[in-house]
């Protein structure tokens, strides 16, 4: 196995290749197997405000990029990477920990600094589960604390059986951009009372072939095992859930380290009844992880630099209780939530053995309560309204450093970062109040109009508010700036609106949501009084006065005849930071898809073009470089065979065009054939197998 991690760059071909992958294994579901179409044509109904895209996963779909890149390819949702299995999730312009994302029920803290393992790295989407993204506007009863949208995971419910049985699924993939190879299974067994499931899967990758040689750094390997256990009640079930996940030599090719370990665990309980008219959730859970990185084993360690480790630890546990009451036309949801997190990081000298504590047993708890009311009323019209509190709660302890550079001002500074924080008062309490409301109306049978809003805060992060000196700790930013906290932080405030049309008949489905959103207190890097190593500006987190994001998203779909259908979708968002006038960093440019369809029988067949416009709307003040546009064509075909064995096979890049997704990031990795500083570019072209089997 190579030494590094699917790299970042591969996120749009990859994307397309694992929305592949979602649904060709799609025979294990009970139905018969669709169509090849596009995700987003699974998405919102008519009838259901908010209407949150979502789609239902046909089977595991394997690590070859993590489950982010299925939420995706739904509009107003792309995806920020800086290597294969980073995949941070963007909601119309928004990124990282301002976007809210639950895996399973689970809110996970990544453990680095640099969100090389955010929370969608640990989503092993598997047979049934359902992914839904809510850009922009949520609903309170979604959880607290972001302000950027909600994308969740939801595990599929037990199913039990009227007779004992056992059943199960294997899959195999080779994908031929960096000799990748996975294997996933499932084995499940059931009665009337008990369901008894695992799954797991294991995948390794070299690195990145694209047309002028390979991106070094870019392979990984992977290895995932999860179980549950559940039991049918009088009124619903009882489930336990237990898994873990193994990852080795994942290079990160945008970030200054790599990841060399990351083991996960997690166990869970949750309980689901209907009771009378009510619908009753609880679930509990603990997560956990161990990562280490370091910037010498995978790449060669830049001429000055010093070799270093970094093991970092991040736990969650959380607590998550509802109610949903039917009452006619009514539905009530209300419910409490809490979330606590605890954070450690370090660095050690290899040469040396010294400790510099990066973030040091960093606490940060949420308690939330949220109220929820839905109507339908007559004449079609539907409306939603809720609100929510929390509470978040951040302490730190003092930080201790043994690293330090030759005696001088820059050593001095370092050392007046560690006494001022240590003196500082580091434990805070922020508390929000969030709202929501929407407000739809059915004109016929084959058209809506819908008209939401919201007003979202967001407390400060971690990395935000205790990051105590100068160090290259970005969450996922990777702009190769050198960041500073701040303790003098503030919540962010958002507001945002958003209209949406829909119109369905069946051979024509066609859907529009322009929004726009400001956020006062906009916390970003901006420019101290003080150079970093490369002569730069540190950047310290501060509130802004005020950052505006606008755009639309659009997905259509239209039936030629019984066997081919065209579709589309496209997506735009402008951010600006109003204090400053510069562009926000790191957003994605107009970008989307058409794809032409056909299906016949047990043949499936696509052909799409996935395109994105010139991104010239850049952070000047971060040094971010714009990047032009690009198109490329990808053809795959798929064939099921009975009940039980599906086969697929397609080309991506037929053209073999050299291109780089914006948000894949600049690569930092030298002596290989993309130079430091330049875009990582995607891959050339490319064919992969599939090969799915239920039994």
């Amino acid at each position: 196995m190579s030494t590094s991690d699917l790299t970042i760059t591969s996120n749009r071909y990859l994307t397309s290749f694992c929305v592949a992958a979602a649904i060709t294994p799609s025979i294990f579901a009970a139905e018969p197997p669709p169509s090849l179409k596009p995700l987003y044509v699974r998405a919102n109904s008519l009838t259901e405000p908010w209407s949150p895209r979502e789609t239902v996963v046909g089977a595991t779909t394997g690590p070859f990029a993590d489950a982010a890149d299925l939420a995706g390819e739904l509009p107003g949702a792309a995806v920020v990477r800086n290597g294969a299995l980073t995949g941070i999730m963007q909601l119309r312009g928004l990124s990282g920990d301002r976007v809210g994302v639950r895996v399973n029920g689970m809110s996970i803290t990544p453990a680095c600094p640099n969100h090389m393992d955010p929370p969608m790295h640990y989503a092993d989407a598997g047979d049934g589960d359902r992914l839904t993204v809510s850009a922009g506007i949520s609903p309170v009863s979604e959880g607290g604390d972001h302000i950027g949208g909600m994308v969740t995971l939801r595990r599929s419910d037990p199913e039990f059986s009227k007779a004992p049985g056992v059943s199960g699924r294997l899959g195999t993939s080779f994908l031929g951009n960096q000799n990748a190879f996975l294997l996933n299974g499932a084995i499940g067994y059931s009665t009337p009372d008990l369901a008894i499931n695992y799954r797991g899967s294991a995948a390794t990758a070299d690195d990145l072939r694209f047309p002028g040689g390979t991106v070094r750094d870019s392979g990984y390997d992977l290895m995932r095992h999860d179980l549950t256990t559940a039991w049918r009640t009088s009124a619903g079930f009882v489930e336990v859930d237990a898994g873990a996940s193994f990852t080795r030599d994942a290079g990160t090719p945008a970030l200054p380290m790599d990841m060399i370990e990351d083991d996960s665990w997690h166990f869970g309980l949750r309980s689901r009844h209907e009771i009378g008219r009510a619908t009753i959730d609880n679930r509990v859970y603990l997560h956990s992880v161990d990562h280490l990185m370091d910037n010498h084993s995978q790449r060669p360690l830049p001429v000055g630099s010093m070799a270093m480790d970094a093991p970092a630890t991040s736990g969650d546990f959380g607590i998550d209780s509802r109610i949903a009451i039917a009452d006619g036309p009514n539905t009530w949801r209300a419910g409490v939530d809490y979330h606590r997190a605890e954070f450690d990081a370090e660095q050690i000298a290899v040469a040396t053995g010294m400790l510099r504590d990066t973030f040091r047993d960093n606490r940060r708890t949420r308690t939330g309560v949220h109220l929820d009311w839905e109507r339908r009323w007559r004449d079609q019209w539907s409306s939603r309204i809720g609100v929510r509190g929390d509470w978040v709660a951040s302490d730190a302890a003092a930080v201790s450093n043994a690293i330090l550079p030759a005696p001088g001002p820059m050593r001095n500074a370092i050392l007046a970062d560690q006494a001022e924080f240590n003196s500082a008062d580091r434990s805070f309490d922020d508390l929000m109040v969030d709202m929501a409301a929407s407000i739809r109306r059915t004109a016929g049978e084959h058209t809506a109009f819908e008209l939401a809003a919201a007003f979202k805060n967001r407390a400060p992060s971690l990395t935000e508010r205790y990051l105590w000196t100068p160090l290259n700790a970005s969450a996922g930013l990777a702009d190769g700036r050198t960041y500073m906290g701040n303790l003098a932080l503030d919540p962010e405030s958002a507001f945002e609106i958003a209209f949406t049309c829909e119109h369905r008949t069946g051979r024509l489905d066609l859907s529009l949501t322009p929004f726009y959103q400001w956020v006062s207190d906009y916390i970003q890097g901006m420019p101290m009084a003080r150079l970093d190593s490369a002569g730069l500006p540190v950047l310290q987190y501060r509130n802004t006065d005020r950052a505006d994001l606008y755009g639309a998203e659009l997905a259509a779909r239209l039936r030629l005849t019984e066997e081919w259908t065209l579709g589309t979708t496209a997506s735009f968002v402008h951010g600006e930071n109003r204090e400053t006038g510069d562009s926000l960093y790191r957003i994605a440019p107009l970008r989307g898809m058409v794809e032409l369809a056909w299906n016949r029988g047990a043949w499936e067949s696509r052909f799409e073009t996935v395109w994105a416009a010139r991104q010239d709307e850049v952070s000047r003040m971060q040094g971010e470089t714009e990047t032009p546009g690009y198109g490329i064509f990808n053809l795959r075909v798929a064939r099921t065979f009975g009940e039980h064995l599906r086969i697929e096979a397609g080309v991506e890049n037929i053209l073999d065009h050299r291109y780089a997704d914006h948000l894949g990031g600049v690569n930092r990795v030298g002596g290989g054939d993309v130079a430091v500083g330049a875009r990582i570019p995607s891959a050339g072209r490319f064919g992969y197998a599939m090969v799915a089997w239920r039994f």
